[in-house]
């Protein structure tokens, strides 16, 4: 299987089908997923610390559909590093100051980045490739309303197979606020998150907690998980105590999800764009950013030339219709597997989705027919997101559950801070009960 992976390599195009089909090869011969890993992620420093000679068969296949992909500098860069040329064809630049020798890498941050105009800038300039501000330009004025867009790494490695993360909210203002949810994440070596309309998501993040914490009692939230466990529900059955207290979050979840699909659109082009190279990718997100992967996936899928960059998608409590019509269409991009992962209970979600439209089928408060579509995999979380802020607060649990790899102590460590949030909040409920039972007597 390595020595097929290598010849695959050395066509400079690592189609994300060729990687499902290993998988499904390895999974025939008995071969445990995380050893293929480990050989292919020894394979990419394998051709970053040596010198190979790269076959003349080889070389023109690889120049030939760098120019019909209009990639010249692959092609040049290419034929003088063999196939740490290739390499740089595959990671879309990133491998660059290692395969040339330079004297610092690339570290965290927006410089070690693969769809956004300062990746293109850094590693242009680095390869003496003209016109990267240019395209910087050009990245903003295509973005039209969108406010903020960079991608940026939560690993410091290379793996010929790239994940990136999309959050639905952040709930600080912290640099981290966007690599924060997915600390604990196993699933490449090389990770990132995007990084996109913080102070949109913020806000949102900020009126969900309000919303849940102040605007409605315990009592209130466990009956409405009750009722629509049972499908009893309708949207002029809102108590009143929650459509009085919708104001403080109706708009700025009307905000995001039209920037959310915005966002989506722009993802779409990049990854069209192969800047994160011609190597598998695949995408999580959760709420409004499994939003952003879906339009991304709807508007790569009219586009002829969509197939073959995407391995997997895991969507959790996506804000999006779970129509099989729309979910078959974006299955035609995916090599692999969608994950569908919804919680049937999820009432907040249910309520925000009113606004957005009439219809009740939400695939993140249930499963998405999958008789016509194999690639789709639903999976019913109700047994650990009890409401939709656990998308965030328990994501390392969920993402476990459906099988994306992680480091199981970030579970542990999670699940002690949320025993410590619940044991403050219960020591300041008892001081407020015993402050208004003083006040009374």
């Amino acid at each position: 299987m390595v020595a097929f992976l290598k010849a695959i390599i050395e066509t400079a195009d690592y189609d994300s089908r060729y990687r499902v089909l290993l998988r499904h090869t390895a999974a025939l011969l008995g071969i445990l997923w995380d050893d293929f890993e480990e050989a292919e992620d020894t394979l990419t420093l394998s051709i970053i610390d040596e010198q190979y000679v790269e076959s003349d068969t080889s070389r023109l296949a690889r120049e030939k559909n760098a120019k019909r992909k209009k990639i010249k500098r692959y092609a040049m860069i290419g034929a003088a590093t063999g196939l740490g040329g290739v390499l740089i064809g595959l990671t879309g630049g990133l491998a660059a100051p290692l395969v040339a020798g330079a004297a610092t890498a690339i570290g965290l941050g927006s410089a070690a980045v693969i769809g956004t105009v300062a990746g293109s800038a850094i590693f242009g300039s680095t390869l003496g490739v003209a016109g990267a501000g240019l395209t910087g330009y050009k990245m903003k004025r295509r973005a039209g309303a969108i406010e903020e867009f960079v991608i940026e790494s939560l690993t410091n490695e290379l793996s010929l197979h790239v994940v990136l993360c999309v959050n639905g909210w952040i709930d600080n203002e912290a640099s981290y606020a966007f690599q924060e949810p997915w600390v604990g994440l196993q699933m490449s070596r090389e990770q990132y998150t995007l990084r996109y309309e913080s102070s949109y998501l913020l806000e949102l993040g900020k009126a969900m907690e309000y919303f849940m914490t102040m605007g409605l009692s315990i009592a209130v939230q466990q009956t409405l998980m009750q009722t629509i466990l049972h499908g009893i529900l309708t949207s002029i059955m809102w108590p009143m105590a929650l459509v009085s207290a919708a104001s403080v979050i109706d708009n700025p979840w009307n905000v995001c999800t039209v920037r959310a699909k915005a966002v989506g659109e722009e993802l779409a082009e990049v990854l069209l764009a192969r800047a994160h190279g011609k190597r598998p990718i695949t995408l999580i997100g959760f709420s409004l950013g499994a939003r952003v992967i879906y339009h991304c996936l709807m508007t790569m899928s009219q586009r002829s030339d969509c197939v073959g960059i995407i391995e997997d998608v895991v969507l959790l409590g996506a804000p999006v219709s779970a129509s099989p019509k729309q979910w078959k269409q974006i299955a035609k991009v995916v090599g692999g597997r969608i994950i569908n992962g919804y919680c049937n209970s999820d009432w907040l979600l249910r309520f925000l989705y009113r606004t957005m439209s009439v219809q009740a089928s939400i695939a993140g408060t249930g499963p998405v027919d999958n008789k016509d579509e194999k690639k789709i995999v639903n999976f019913n979380l109700s047994h650990i997101v009890k409401g939709h802020l656990d998308y965030s607060k328990k994501l390392m649990e969920v993402l476990d559950s459906v099988g994306v790899k992680i480091d199981k102590t970030s579970i542990k460590l999670s699940n002690e801070a949320e025993q410590g949030e619940e044991a403050s909040e219960l020591v300041e409920k008892i001081a407020l009960d015993d402050s208004d039972n003083k006040i009374s007597s």
